[in-house]
């Protein structure tokens, strides 16, 4: 069998089609897979990592919000994106195409469920934000399958030829790795504090860094917390570490990535980030208490509206960007970790949101699916 899984650019969107292709190859350890995504994407850096899975970038771009000339450049490049895709598919020849979202992911899908007019080529696309991408909106009138991670996306879908509601996949190292000395040894963390685990999604967010670091005197004050701040910058990391180390501030631990968040995630007991889909699933598959920062230039809104549910629920505590400034986020986290009712309360109703068997539901679709995709 040969998969393709296309899309990326942000975590967001390629760790669920990481997780997607790990649980396949478990399943199937004869199958072949690859992902096609862009050069500049989180999946340039990450995928090296993962030698098993065949990677394609090609050239393409989202279209601007506003201005013609820009979206002519644009449609440009998708065409080059779409004759590179051809290409790719004459190599790889894929039996299921699934797209992940991201503008990535259109080329793939669209020539494969053309293609699949012809030839035994299925095709699937995964939505995981409550209000859908536009790609996907778009793809959605084409391919076999929309698979969304929240039944009040189906509206989002009108003219879906078939729809099922599965949760949003995430790695098996957040589903099974524990919280243990080692894993806080590993990140320089002392596990006789509280832990926050701070970052702005895989892009990172200057906003909520510069949060940490105009605090940092309240922060080396707190003996009983610590935090790991992830910046997704390597060059805000040696400059926050640099202030942070001449201030004697030794409770907060800098990096500028971690490739493998269940590590962290398994040690942290509130987590402080932006509301992107795939960072929800994790919150709520691990059961952790949050705090929620919704980015506005989030394209709709949705992170917004991600968040919103989760608020509805009393799963997260949710501050947007004048909230932070105003009231002071290092402030609130403080409050929060020393108000252990409150971090247990939050971390219930999150665990009581939690989709874990949403890989295993993705992965049966496909299965069914792959009875009708050509050898």
């Amino acid at each position: 069998m040969r998969v393709m899984v296309a899309g990326g650019g942000t975590g967001g969107h390629f760790y669920p089609g990481l997780a997607v292709l790990e649980g396949l190859r478990d399943r199937n350890p004869n199958a072949t897979v690859a992902y096609v995504g862009t050069r500049t994407g989180i999946e340039a850096r990450v995928l090296p990592s993962y030698p098993w899975i065949r990677f394609f970038p090609i050239h393409v771009r989202g279209f601007a919000r506003r201005g013609a000339a820009r979206d002519l450049w644009t449609i440009l490049r998708l065409a080059v994106g779409l004759l590179e895709t051809l290409l790719v598919f004459a190599r790889f020849r894929p039996q299921i195409v699934i797209g992940v979202g991201g503008y990535s992911s259109f080329p793939p899908v669209f020539l494969g469920a053309v293609l699949g007019r012809f030839l035994r080529i299925r095709t699937v696309i995964h939505e995981q934000n409550v209000v859908a991408g536009r790609a996907n909106r778009r793809l959605s009138r084409f391919v076999d399958l929309v698979l969304v991670s929240f039944s009040q996306t189906e509206r989002s879908f009108p003219h879906a030829r078939r729809l099922v509601v599965t949760g949003n996949p995430i790695r098996e190292e957040f589903l099974h790795i524990k919280r243990s000395d080692g894993l806080y040894r590993r990140f320089g963390l002392d596990p006789r504090r509280r832990t926050i685990l701070v970052f702005g999604g895989s892009k990172g967010s200057t906003e909520i860094s510069g949060q940490i670091l105009d605090a940092k005197d309240v922060i080396g004050a707190s003996d009983g917390l610590q935090i790991l701040l992830v910046t997704g910058n390597d060059r805000a990391t040696e400059s926050i570490r640099r202030e942070l180390n001449a201030s004697g501030v030794d409770n907060v631990v800098v990096e500028s990535y971690v490739d493998r968040m269940g590590a962290a995630f398994a040690i942290a007991d509130l987590v402080v980030c932006r509301a992107g889909a795939t960072s929800l699933a994790e919150i709520t598959a691990c059961g952790k208490a949050s705090v929620l920062i919704p980015w506005r230039e989030a394209a709709d809104d949705h992170q917004w509206e991600n968040a919103r549910l989760l608020r509805a629920e009393e799963a997260c505590a949710l501050v947007d960007g004048e909230g932070i400034v105003e009231h002071n986020l290092v402030r609130l986290i403080v409050d929060l970790i020393h108000d252990g009712l409150a971090l247990e309360r939050l971390a219930e109703n999150a665990g009581r949101l939690g989709k874990r068997a949403a890989k295993a539901l993705i992965l049966g679709e496909i299965q069914s699916m792959m009875g009708g995709a050509g050898a």
